[in-house]
């Protein structure tokens, strides 16, 4: 048996990167998965091949930076599976401007996916979670929750804010057998750095070289390794673990 056997999970982002490596993860150690995003035609080709291979999953397109539809996605995860168990609030952009560039439209785009989609599942996961007995809850935070990228001003606030969004969901939902948790990625190589190094004309070989001399372990890690570490917030193995950030970093938030 897995270690989410039995479990039912709702995760946001689901369709690339560190999303659809926790979906894949949390399905091969037996959990009934929903998953949303934006990307519709890849999320159905994911849910595609976990359903071709005898795991449940379910995909939902979706923009859960708008209230209504992030709820009604954690709502019909619940209603299709009879439960919920895990909520895992990953999904993400990112923009490049200083305060002094960026304008109150981009502030408040990022904003909403970054953040507010994160407040709006929970608000819907937690009744759900209720009726179930408790569950857990992981917000996708970044080491840019406790440090400064450089030209990120609104996904550096925005991941600062997902750390306290997490403490607070724990202080108030822990007693009720609910416990919330982030994970801290640092540098990892996602289909997004992917685009983004194409679209500068660095390579793949300059983006392991700065991750090199940005981490302790001297490479940049993978959405697997981040998956992982979801996995064990999400499962009884962190029973007693609520209110924490896990620094998915290679160490470099413990380098001068």
């Amino acid at each position: 048996m897995g270690r989410l056997s039995g479990k039912v999970a709702a995760i946001t982002g689901g369709a690339s990167g560190i999303g659809e490596a926790t979906v894949r993860r949390f399905i091969a150690e037996g959990a009934k998965v929903a998953f949303a995003d934006w990307d519709g035609e890849r999320g159905r080709r994911v849910a595609a091949e976990i359903q071709a291979a005898g795991g449940q999953a379910t995909f939902v397109e979706a923009d859960v930076a708008q209230e209504a539809t992030a709820m009604a996605f954690v709502d019909q995860a619940a209603q299709k599976f009879g439960r919920l168990d895990i909520l895992v609030n990953n999904a993400g952009i990112r923009m490049y401007q200083t305060v002094v560039d960026a304008t109150a439209e981009s502030w408040n785009k990022l904003i909403g996916v970054n953040l507010m989609s994160y407040v709006y599942c929970a608000k819907a996961a937690i009744p759900a979670m209720r009726r179930s007995g408790g569950g857990s809850i992981v917000n996708v935070a970044s080491v840019r929750s406790i440090t400064a990228g450089g030209n990120t001003i609104q996904y550096d606030t925005a991941k600062a804010a997902v750390a306290g969004l997490t403490r607070g969901l724990a202080m108030d939902h822990s007693p009720e057998g609910i416990r919330a948790n982030a994970v801290c990625p640092g540098p990892i190589f996602t289909p997004f750095h992917a685009k983004r190094i194409a679209a500068s004309g660095q390579t793949v070989q300059d983006y392991d070289a700065d991750a090199a001399g940005r981490t302790m372990l001297r490479r940049p890690g993978k959405p697997e390794e981040v998956a992982s570490s979801i996995l064990f917030l999400a499962s009884e193995d962190a029973s007693y673990v609520t209110g924490s950030l896990l620094f998915v970093d290679g160490g470099m938030t413990s380098m001068s």
